[in-house]
């Protein structure tokens, strides 16, 4: 196997590819810094405002149970900032940095 997407073997539409890679990756960051901050489930729930029930479906990564909205307001609750530079007439249009938020 190459360095294939795993989400390649799931489906060949390049929406569907696009959103379930931004979602996981959305929710890579999160349980990073939740492992990091060293919280339990519930401690998570407590900051992030949802359940502990629906922090164990993210963890799992349960991509269907969460928009990207979602996922971004719970970085931005755990201290990220998003920057977003739009540049129309280059060969990249949209450029997106995720960072810790200076608080």
């Amino acid at each position: 196997m190459s360095n294939q997407n795993i989400f390649e073997i799931l489906t060949s539409d390049p929406i569907s590819l696009n959103m379930w890679n931004l979602k996981s990756n959305l929710i890579i960051a999160i349980h990073k810094t939740l492992n990091d901050k060293g919280w339990t489930q519930s401690e998570a729930a407590s900051h992030l405002g949802i359940s502990q029930p629906r922090v164990s479906n993210m963890l799992k990564g349960k991509l269907d149970k969460f928009s990207t909205d979602t996922l971004l307001e719970m970085l931005f609750k755990l201290g990220y900032k998003l920057d977003i530079g739009l540049n129309p007439s280059s060969d990249v249009i949209l450029e997106m940095d995720m960072k810790k938020a200076m608080l």
